[in-house]
C-alpha cells in the first residue's frame, strides 16, 4: 500500500470525489489534523432522509429487480407508499391478533368437546348458572349440600348447571375441593362442537382476508419496488459522494484528501485524477512508515483465497504482518481429513457444503474453503480403508488397528505444528526488530525444546545424572535468552508450550470417537438388515440414513470446530496478532 495526499481547489472537489468514487481505489483516512474538517456537499441531508425512507420501503415490500426512475418520481409516491404500507402493517397485524385469539377460543371449546348443551341458552335464563370447571367431580358430590345442579362432562373440562337459589352451596363446596374455574366467553354461540366448527370457519375467513392483504402487499412491490431498488442504488452513490468531504481537511478555499492505494494502481489514480482536474490538483505519494497502519488487502492465490475468510473469523493480519491464510490451506483440511477419515462422510459433507454455496452465496468463500476438508476426508477415507464405518479397502492403515500409532502421531504434529508457528514468529521478530529479537523471543523457545529432549536421549543412553547435567546445560543459558527476549512472562508460560502440543491430541480423540461412532450406527443396523425380511431391511435402511446423516453434521461440527481451534489458539499465539484494517476503497462496492 502507499500512502496518498491530493490537494487541490474546491472548484475540482466534485470531479476528484467522481473520479475517485468511479476507480473504487483509494481508502480514505480520516484527517486528524489541525485544519478544519469538510462539511457534506448541498442537499445531502435531505437526499440521506430520502435515502432512509427508500431503504425502509424495500425492507418492508422486498422487491426484486430494477427499472428506470427518477429521484423526482419516487420523492412524490414515497408518502403515499409509506402510508399504504403502514396502514397494510396495521390491518396485518389486526387479523394475526383476530385469528390468534380465535385459536385460543379454539382450544377453549376443543376441551369442552362432549358438552351436549347450549350455554347460551343456560345464559339467557333468570334461574340458572353454569360454570366451566376443571374439578373432580365426585369430591364435589360428597361435599355439596344439595341435588339442585347438573355436571356435563368434556374432554378436558367439564360444564356444572345449577340453580341460583342454591349459589352459595356450590360455591363453598367448589372451594373446599380446590375447583379451578375457567373463564366462558360467550362470543360463539352454539354447544361446544358447533362452535368449534363456527371458530374454523371465521378463521378461514380472516386467512383470506389476510391473504388479501399479502396481494396488495406484492401489487405495490411489483409497481414500485423495481423502481425503488434502481434509485436506492443511485441515490446511495450520490449520498456517499455527498458526504465523502467529512473525511477531508478543508480551507476557504482548498482541499486535503488522505488515504491509501495499492502500490501497482498509483498511475492509474495519477492519471485519471489529473485528467478530470485538467491538472489543477497536486498528488504526494508515499511509502507506508512504522507508525502509519494502511488498510490491508488480502493478495493470495486462487487456493488460499477460501481461507482467507477463516482468518477473518479471528482478526485480519495487520499491514505488517504474515497473512496466515497459506497455513490455514496447508494443513486445516489435513487435521479435519485426519479426525474424520471417511470417504463416504467426506462426499456427505462435500455435499452439504455445496449447497451452502448455493443458498448462502455471501459466505460461498467460507464453503469453498470447507471443500479441501471434502477432499481430505475422501483422501484419508481411502488410505485407513473406510465409507461410512465400514472397512471395505483392506490397507496397511486401517485406524482400527493403530490407535496407539495415531496417539503418538498427533503429539508429532502438535510438535510440528507449534515449532512451524515458533519460526514464523521469529521471520515476524526479525523483520521488526532484527535477527537477536528473533533468536531470544522466539528461538529460544526452540532450543528450550531441543535442551529437553536431548536431555531425555541422553538419560536413556548414559544414565539420569549425563542427562540431567545435558539438559540443563541447554536449559539455563536458553531460559536467559527467553527472559531477555519476552520477560517474565515468557517463563511463566512454559507451560502453555507443554500444553499446546498435548493439545493436539484432539486429533487422536476426534479421529476414535469419528471410527467408534459410525461402527455404532452400522451395529445399530447389521441385525436388521441380517434378518431378511421386508420389515428389517426397511428398519435397518432408515437406521442408517438417519444415523449417518446425523453423524455428517456432527462430524462436520467436531472437525471444523476441533481443526480451527488447533490453528486460532496452539499455533496462531505463537506468532499472530491481528488487528488489521480492511482495505475499503470508497466507492468499491458499487
Amino acid at each position: 500500500m502507499e500512502k496518498i495526499r491530493v490537494t487541490g481547489p474546491k472548484t475540482q472537489l466534485e470531479n476528484v470525489i467522481d473520479s475517485i468514487y468511479d476507480l473504487g481505489l483509494m481508502d480514505f483516512d480520516e484527517y486528524q489534523g489541525e485544519l478544519d474538517t469538510g462539511s457534506p456537499m448541498e442537499k445531502s441531508e435531505e437526499l440521506s432522509e430520502l435515502l432512509v425512507d427508500i431503504r425502509s420501503l424495500i425492507s418492508k415490500l422486498d422487491p426484486e429487480g430494477e427499472e428506470e426512475a427518477s429521484i423526482h418520481e419516487v420523492r412524490n409516491v414515497a408518502g403515499e407508499i409509506s402510508g399504504e404500507i403502514k396502514e397494510l402493517e396495521n390491518r396485518r397485524e389486526k387479523i394475526k391478533n383476530n385469528i390468534e385469539g380465535l385459536e385460543q377460543k379454539k382450544k377453549f371449546y376443543r376441551k369442552l368437546r362432549g358438552v351436549d348443551i347450549n350455554l347460551d341458552d343456560i345464559s339467557s335464563t333468570n334461574s340458572l348458572k353454569f360454570k366451566v370447571l376443571d374439578f373432580e367431580a365426585s369430591k364435589f358430590e360428597e361435599e355439596v349440600g344439595t341435588d339442585q345442579y347438573e355436571i356435563f362432562h368434556g374432554r378436558n373440562l367439564s360444564v356444572l348447571t345449577y340453580r341460583k337459589t342454591v349459589e352459595d352451596k356450590i360455591e363453598e363446596a367448589l372451594r373446599n375441593t380446590g375447583a379451578e374455574e375457567h373463564e366462558y366467553s360467550d362470543s360463539i354461540s352454539g354447544r361446544p362442537i358447533e362452535a368449534i366448527s363456527n371458530i374454523e370457519e371465521k378463521i378461514r375467513e380472516k386467512e383470506q382476508e389476510l391473504e388479501e392483504v399479502k396481494s396488495d402487499y406484492n401489487d405495490i412491490s411489483e409497481q414500485w419496488g423495481p423502481k425503488l431498488n434502481y434509485v436506492e442504488e443511485y441515490m446511495s452513490e450520490r449520498v456517499e459522494k455527498a458526504e465523502a468531504p467529512l473525511n477531508f481537511a478543508m480551507t476557504e478555499k482548498s482541499f486535503i484528501a488522505e488515504g491509501w492505494i495499492p502500490s501497482e494502481e498509483e498511475n492509474t489514480l495519477r492519471n485519471r485524477l489529473i485528467s478530470a482536474s485538467e491538472n489543477k490538483i497536486h498528488i504526494e505519494i508515499e511509502e507506508a512508515g512504522e507508525k502509519d497502519s494502511p488498510p490491508v488487502k488480502y493478495s493470495n492465490n486462487r487456493a488460499v483465497g477460501p481461507f482467507e475468510s477463516l482468518t477473518d473469523l479471528m482478526a485480519r493480519p495487520q499491514y505488517d504482518e504474515i497473512d496466515p491464510s497459506f497455513m490455514l490451506l496447508l494443513t486445516f483440511p489435513l487435521f479435519f481429513g485426519m479426525m474424520i477419515g471417511d470417504a463416504g462422510y467426506g462426499i456427505t459433507s462435500g455435499l452439504v457444503f455445496l449447497t451452502g454455496i448455493t443458498f448462502f452465496p455471501q459466505a460461498s468463500k467460507l464453503f469453498k474453503a470447507l471443500l479441501w476438508t471434502s477432499a481430505a476426508t475422501i483422501a484419508f477415507g481411502i488410505i485407513y480403508g473406510e465409507f461410512f464405518g465400514f472397512h471395505v479397502l483392506h490397507t496397511p492403515f486401517y485406524r482400527g488397528d493403530l490407535f496407539t500409532e495415531i496417539f503418538y502421531l498427533s503429539i508429532l504434529i502438535g510438535v510440528a505444528h507449534v515449532n512451524l508457528g515458533l519460526l514464523i514468529g521469529a521471520y515476524n521478530e526479525y523483520v521488526h526488530h532484527g535477527l537477536l529479537e528473533a533468536v531470544f523471543a522466539k528461538g529460544s523457545w526452540i532450543l528450550l525444546q531441543v535442551g529437553a529432549l536431548t536431555g531425555y536421549l541422553v538419560s536413556s543412553s548414559y544414565g539420569t545424572i549425563p542427562g540431567l547435567a545435558t539438559g540443563l546445560g541447554i536449559g539455563i543459558p536458553t531460559l536467559v535468552m527467553l527472559y531477555k527476549g519476552e520477560g517474565v512472562e515468557g517463563i511463566v508460560e512454559i507451560p502453555s508450550l507443554i500444553s499446546n502440543i498435548l493439545s493436539y491430541l484432539r486429533l487422536f480423540g476426534v479421529c476414535i470417537a469419528a471410527y467408534t461412532l459410525a461402527g455404532t450406527v452400522n451395529q445399530m443396523a447389521s441385525p436388521m438388515l441380517a434378518s431378511g425380511s421386508l420389515m428389517g431391511l426397511a428398519g435397518g435402511t432408515l437406521i442408517m440414513i438417519i444415523g449417518h446423516t446425523l453423524l455428517t453434521f456432527i462430524k462436520i461440527m467436531e472437525g471444523f470446530l476441533q481443526g480451527i481451534r488447533l490453528h486460532y489458539v496452539e499455533q496462531f499465539g505463537w506468532f499472530y496478532s491481528g488487528g488489521g484494517r480492511k482495505y475499503n476503497p470508497f466507492g468499491g462496492e458499487k
